[in-house]
């Protein structure tokens, strides 16, 4: 029975390395998965959960990607079934430097992402000027982190660490360990903050413990008992230089392809990346109007709030006439709006079909949040 769920958890494994898609490697991987399982997926989520016109993207938490795990189970159950047991061992082993791969890839992306600062980004203006109370505890996370770049870097560099332990024999029993720490802590976060990376965090701590267990009891015995014990290399034989080259050329790839838009971009911290010449926050001259601030987001979005605090935005974009930009709203209906910022005094001048009113630049990297404070003593806190 044992034998019979490790064959079926690592057919799992392997097709869902194969076929949930990894965004930072390209989109190869989606076409193939919507190629093959995309209208399955549409027609379940339409005959099971009547919902004809759901987003087939695969994403993390989406019903498209329950609906593919799902599919992906029925899978491994059916092929782990005509696997002759004299091949399962030789299958298990392949599968486990699989999965170590993609553990490396995984921890070595997203540490890089924490290093560079492009995880946990800088707060945007819009955010900062937000009451708390009003922030989803998602968004209050993110924000939060994305306050400190010390504690990205650090974050960042343990699931570096233990991409690299993963890499080598003499370490990879530490390395499996300090990942599941890592995927454990990214569950708990997950959960707690209602963070939509739930089942792929889950996932990849399941992993983690799948390549531990043929060292479960050693560990349990060394660690709790306290008894010496002689823990395996992970991998039993040696392997063929081809597959080594194989392995060691995907692993390459990746992180070339991982590091490579930040060389481009020679951006290795995005708290410092340039923004646009608008982008910031602006707050209105006119004590009559109902506008109280204008922001212009990072990511091209015009943002208003008024006096109450309620928000509308649009997506803008800059036309051929550098006074013009064009609103979209959600519904795609366009407008444009005239703006003029004199750089002098800061003043912002905004026409828009129902708005025309005057603000003042606000320097929002000053505020409290954003200062790189460090006190040693409760006595120097003021």
């Amino acid at each position: 029975m044992k034998a019979k769920l490790s064959n079926f958890s690592g057919v799992f494994f392997l097709l869902f390395i194969a076929f949930f898609p990894l965004d930072f490697i390209g989109n190869f991987q989606k076409n193939i998965t919507t190629f093959l399982f995309g209208k399955l997926t549409n027609f379940i989520s339409s005959a099971v959960f009547n919902k004809p016109d759901v987003r087939i993207d695969f994403s993390s938490d989406s019903l498209s990607m329950f609906i593919l795990v799902g599919i992906l189970l029925v899978l491994s159950i059916l092929i782990s079934v005509f696997i002759k047991s004299k091949y399962r061992q030789n299958i298990k082993i392949y599968i486990e430097q699989i999965i170590i791969c993609y553990l490396i890839i995984i921890l070595f992306k997203y540490g890089i992402d924490k290093i560079f600062k492009a995880q946990f980004y800088l707060p945007e203006p819009n955010i900062l000027y937000s009451r708390f109370g009003d922030l989803d505890k998602d968004i209050l996370f993110w924000n939060v982190m994305g306050t400190s770049r010390l504690y990205s870097i650090l974050t960042g560099s343990v699931e570096v660490f233990a991409a690299v332990l993963l890499m080598f024999r003499k370490t990879r029993i530490v390395g499996i360990l300090l990942s599941s720490v890592v995927f454990l802590n990214v569950i708990f976060i997950n959960i707690g903050f209602d963070i939509s990376v739930k089942l792929f965090s889950l996932i990849l701590l399941v992993m983690s413990i799948f390549c531990l267990k043929d060292d479960s009891v050693k560990l349990y015995r060394f660690l709790i008992l306290k008894k010496p014990e002689q823990l395996s290399e992970t991998y039993q034989g040696r392997s063929k230089p081809f597959l080594i080259f194989i392995k060691d050329f995907i692993l390459g790839i990746a992180f070339v392809q991982i590091i490579w838009p930040y060389f481009i971009s020679r951006n290795y911290n995005d708290d410092l990346a340039k923004r646009s010449d608008l982008h910031g926050i602006y707050k209105v001259l006119d004590e009559k109007s109902d506008i109280k601030y204008l922001f212009f987001h990072r990511r091209n979005y015009l943002i208003l709030m008024s006096k109450n605090d309620e928000v509308v935005d649009f997506k803008y974009q800059k036309t051929s006439d550098s006074s013009k930009i064009t609103l979209t709203d959600y519904k795609g209906n366009k407008e444009f709006a005239e703006i003029n910022l004199q750089k002098s005094d800061s003043i912002l001048t905004f026409k828009s079909r129902n708005l025309n009113v005057k603000f003042k630049q606000q320097n929002w990297r000053k505020m409290n949040a954003l200062k790189p404070l460090f006190h040693l003593s409760i006595e120097n806190l003021k």
